[in-house]
């Protein structure tokens, strides 16, 4: 094998842990007192949270027949490049990498920061460092190898999946001794208003679901690439959704749904209640530990996006290699980390993050519309994982994730506009990268 190679060594529990440890950053933690304040009806909440799921393994079914069709570093990257040609896919890789991928890693080293001065208190100065030391470090130990990058996320998710199971038990403790709240468990009429709000809710939810295409960017580094992706993200999405309808059920049990709009950090008050202080500082710690193996994933897929950026297109080439000793994309990784910790000192992470967030969905639309087009344009091409539910599963998630974008753009224009400005940056650079490779130069 060629040392300007990846190394296959992850297998499926590796692959997994990715999934999941992606899709679980802090969002279960925090968000139901959101999502309660659009919609105050216990039913109506959980339900939501399984819509969430659904549309979420919609998706994940799409993502598996491409992952499995298109086996390389990169993910919907590759798939885009593919389906739409390479300016399509150079406009997704800038948008995905240089705005909204490096926003996210941003945001997750700031939110560890803030909760690590909650149990370990330190001044308000230190809290951009701490965050930019938290990527510097993380960036450090996935450029030493990726078993060591892998080992991180395992150890990590292995915590929040722990965290979430704590959770669900004082639920279950609080049945066993008769200690929940009275839950009204009425389903309300679904009324224009009320379907309204569910949509403000849903947007809460898809965001707490994000993360199962991150298996997909390490194609090159799994072993049975076509059995194990494909298993990885559906197994991954499958068995987050179980547990957030858990934890949530547990919420619901200790807080009054017209109380939980007022619980920003209802995790916190469910464990303090079960547990005592005890069970707060225990849970803060787990939701420390949540974000930064967040942080570390998107670390890890984050580079390989940039190193599949590179290999392509002449203006990025240098970020396209391997360390020939290491053998990771070290280039592409520092990069990204360069421009997260930028980012963070600059402070327009939330800005860049709600500026972005319709331009990606579009490209999550194309890229799950692309299992339809490639069914027709090559039905011979051999498809190792075909989705299940085609085509009413691609169809879903794309009518429903372009109604986000009508109900984003129809209440945020100007936010909305100036994500697609920053997409259309990209198109100079493309240009200018094409030329470049015409020349020769």
């Amino acid at each position: 094998m060629s040392r300007s190679a990846l190394v296959r060594s992850l297998g499926l529990f590796d692959a997994t842990m990715l999934v999941i440890g992606c899709i679980v950053g802090v969002g279960i933690f925090r968000t139901a007192s959101s999502i309660a304040g659009a919609l105050p009806s216990a039913p109506l909440i959980l339900g939501l949270w399984a819509v969430g799921g659904l549309l979420s393994l919609c998706g994940a079914l799409s993502y598996a027949e491409l992952a499995a069709m298109f086996p390389a570093t990169g993910g919907d990257y590759v798939y885009i490049r593919e389906i739409y040609g390479r300016l399509w896919g150079f406009l997704f890789g800038w948008t995905k990498l240089f705005i909204e991928r490096t926003g996210t890693i941003a945001i997750l080293g700031f939110v560890f920061a803030e909760y690590l001065r909650r149990i370990m208190p330190f001044g308000e100065p230190l809290l951009r460092p701490v965050a930019a030391g938290a990527i510097l470090l993380l960036t450090a130990v996935n450029v030493l190898g990726l078993r060591w990058g892998t080992l991180v996320q395992n150890v990590f998710t292995v915590l929040k999946v722990a965290a979430l199971g704590a959770l669900i038990l004082a639920g279950v403790r609080a049945i066993a001794g008769a200690h929940t709240v009275a839950v009204d468990w009425t389903v309300l009429p679904l009324d224009l208003p009320r379907v309204q709000s569910l949509g403000v809710a849903l947007v809460f939810v898809l965001w707490t679901y994000g993360g199962w295409t991150e298996a997909a960017y390490v194609a090159e580094e799994m072993r049975q690439p076509t059995k194990n992706i494909p298993r990885a993200i559906i197994g991954g999405v499958l068995l987050t959704t179980a547990l957030y309808l858990l934890v949530n059920w547990s919420y619901l049990l200790f807080v009054p749904v017209d109380l939980l709009p007022k619980t920003p950090l209802v995790a916190a008050a469910v464990m303090k209640q079960s547990l005592g202080e005890s069970g707060a500082v225990f849970i803060s710690w787990m939701i420390a530990c949540s974000a930064f193996g967040a942080l570390n994933g998107y670390i890890l897929t984050g580079g390989r996006i940039l190193y599949a950026l590179g290999k392509d297109h002449r203006l990025f080439s240098h970020l396209g290699t391997v360390h020939p000793r290491l053998r990771t994309p070290a280039l592409a990784l520092w990069a990204n980390a360069a421009i997260a910790i930028g980012l963070v000192f600059t402070k327009t992470f939330e800005q860049i993050m709600t500026y972005s967030t319709v331009a990606i969905t579009v490209f999550f639309i194309l890229a799950v519309l692309g299992v339809i087009i490639l069914r027709r344009r090559a039905p011979g091409r051999p498809r190792p994982y075909r989705a299940w539910g085609y085509p009413l599963t691609p169809l879903l998630f794309c009518l429903t994730m372009a109604g986000f974008i009508v109900d984003v753009c129809s209440k945020q224009p100007g936010e909305a506009a100036f994500g697609f400005v920053l997409l259309a940056l990209g198109l100079p650079l493309y240009w200018w990268s094409e030329s470049g490779k015409r020349r020769g130069r």
